[in-house]
């Protein structure tokens, strides 16, 4: 069974969230309040002139029977002036409630992408990329059109009920009775129908995560998919996640289907009970003072008319309301997650140099077993550390604490002699470059892609940082140089272009510590030779951490680090060392370069 067809139990702090969504999401108004307020005050006025308009039909209808020209020009009159008045307040709800809608869907996206970018690794472990991006997109959406229409019809329908019910008891009490008994059942089955809808929304929402998954796998590696055809899987794939959708919408919309055909039976049994017994009442006590005539029958007509479309509307919004209620819960577990790394107070806010130390430090992923084990090392400023291992043996993961990209789960990491947890984060993160293996270029030219690394870097330090990443050659081909456009992804440049472009830009950071995780991995041997040979003779006082599983990019490391499979440190020592010492270094060293003794440089 594919996983878009569990449906995912809420957590406990869900259902706290669930309780509060108004007051949660009221904060995020900001100054979009006096919007929603104008809103509320116009449908007041609204309402209050509809309703009056209803009243004073009655006296229409009599100028009308006893044939009084003056009363009929005077009540038309007023009725038409009323019309225009709520025509007007109709417009300006309208235009203030999407202004207040629209502001507080600014301030969702603004306040979650600015949550997302104080995320921790950890953080994202939780969340995925597809999972925010529908959070951020469709779950906003659907909150604001919700807010919209909600502002509107919460005040104006119960406004409506209210005010009509007062003064269909004041055209005739005995008549109105009939409101009081359909009113609470047709409440009652209405709330019933939405709460059975809202299991089903929120499998619908949950999946959707899955599907913008899919599609964001499928353009990603589209290389690879048309490389090995794998259309159809992907193909599949995607159609089984959208039918799991399909079936559970079908679902949901024939529950709520129930909504019309409840309301117009509510609709026309109340209008057959209030003409029944209405016209026996006007038979009865024809000519009767203070009884009912058919001019108030109109009237009553049309009162029936608008509590029961009050109460249409109220079972619209509380559609609307169930469906962004799990939406307006996904958008909280955003906004409410906690960043499990922030800047201390009293901040550290100087590196002075790259050294670095593992004090007893162990780390385990959330609800996993360690994955770093009791790791006590110390390095010197301006070493040089190589470190190799089979994949998944956590050597990125031990390069991460430095630059605080997790926190340990034991011990300490230390730079310059500091606890890491202690400076501030960006000051640290200055000085700790960190060039991965698969880094991303961003849309726009190669000079403004440099310029992360030191936004009023001029051109000569730019360059100078791609003599060093050996990025100055091939820009050079370029007619546009620096300013060659960089498409999404950077999948204009190749690999290794790429590759030495994110070099460059940290290196413009001047950094204390540099760690290069594989990222030299698709640069050839000489390129890679090159770029050790100038970090070495032009930033020796740069700490420099070199993960790769080529052994010759390391093996003029002072230090280097094997890691096993499990994690482990197994060996660390210079090259002829671990040459005698490490039997796991020894098979990997002889495997790629067939035993000889080369020297690649």
């Amino acid at each position: 069974m594919s996983s878009a067809t569990k449906t995912k139990t809420p957590s406990v702090s869900t259902v706290k969230t669930s309780k509060h969504l108004i007051a949660d999401l009221s904060h995020y108004l900001g100054k979009y309040w006096k919007d929603t307020i104008y809103t509320w005050a116009f449908v007041f006025g609204e309402v209050i002139l509809e309703i009056l308009i209803a009243f004073f039909l009655q006296n229409l209808v009599r100028a009308i029977e006893n044939s009084d020209p003056s009363s009929l020009y005077l009540w038309s009159g007023i009725m038409a002036g009323m019309a225009i008045g709520a025509a007007f307040c109709g417009i300006m709800a309208g235009f203030f409630a999407a202004s207040a809608a629209s502001g507080l869907g600014h301030n969702l996206r603004e306040a979650m992408y600015r949550k997302i970018q104080d995320y921790s690794f950890e953080n994202f472990d939780k969340f995925q990329a597809s999972s925010l991006v529908t959070r951020t997109t469709t779950d906003v959406t659907n909150v604001q059109f919700s807010y919209m229409m909600s502002i509107r019809i919460v005040i104006r329908a119960p406004f409506m009920m209210l005010f009509a019910l007062v003064m269909s008891f004041v055209t005739s009490w005995r008549i109105s009775l009939i409101f009081l008994a359909v009113i609470p059942v047709l409440l009652f089955l209405l709330i019933v129908i939405a709460n059975q809808a809202h299991s089903y929304f929120v499998r619908i929402f949950d999946t959707y995560d899955e599907l913008n998954e899919a599609v964001e796998e499928d353009v990603d590696g589209i290389r690879v998919v048309k490389s090995f055809d794998r259309k159809n899987y992907h193909v599949g794939k995607f159609n089984r996640i959208s039918d799991y959708i399909y079936e559970n919408y079908v679902k949901v919309e024939r529950l709520l289907s129930f909504n019309s055909p409840i309301m117009q039976t509510a609709v026309y049994g109340c209008i057959l009970l209030v003409a029944v017994l209405a016209s026996q009442e006007i038979v009865k006590n024809r000519g009767a003072e203070g009884a009912l005539d058919t001019a108030a029958l109109s009237t009553l007509f049309t009162y029936v008319m608008m509590i029961l479309m009050s109460l249409m509307m109220v079972s619209m919004v509380y559609v609307m309301l169930t469906i962004s209620r799990n939406s307006s819960e996904r958008i909280l577990e955003v906004l409410n997650e906690k960043p499990t790394i922030v800047t201390p107070e009293g901040a550290v806010t100087e590196v002075k140099n790259g050294a670095v130390d593992f004090d007893h430090v162990s780390f385990h992923y959330q609800g996993g077993p360690d994955v770093l084990h009791d790791v006590t090392l110390h390095f010197h400023s301006g070493e040089t550390i190589g470190i190799t291992g089979p994949t998944g043996s956590s050597k990125s993961t031990f390069v991460s604490l430095i630059a605080r990209l997790y926190d340990p789960s034991q011990g300490t990491v230390k730079v310059d002699g500091i606890d890491v947890r202690k400076y501030d984060l960006k000051v640290l993160r200055d000085k700790v470059a960190v060039v991965l293996q698969k880094n991303t270029l961003f849309t726009g030219t190669i000079r403004d892609n440099l310029r992360w690394g030191k936004e009023d870097a001029t051109d000569e330090e730019i360059w100078k940082a791609c003599d060093l990443a050996q990025a100055s050659e091939f820009l050079k081909t370029f007619p546009k140089g620096l300013d060659t456009p960089i498409e999404e992804g950077g999948t204009n440049v190749s690999g290794g272009q790429k590759q030495r472009l994110c070099i460059a830009r940290a290196l413009l950071k001047d950094p204390k510590i540099l760690i290069l995780d594989d990222s030299t991995s698709a640069c050839d041997t000489h390129t890679d030779s090159l770029i050790r040979e100038g970090l070495r003779s032009n930033r020796p006082d740069v700490t420099k951490f070199i993960i790769a599983q080529r052994v010759q990019s390391i093996k003029d490391c002072e230090t280097i680090l094997v890691f096993d499979e499990d994690g482990n440190i197994v060996a660390n020592g210079n090259h002829d060392q671990l040459m005698e010492t490490c039997p796991v270094y020894r098979d990997l060293y002889n495997s790629q370069v067939g035993g000889g003794d080369f020297d690649a440089n």
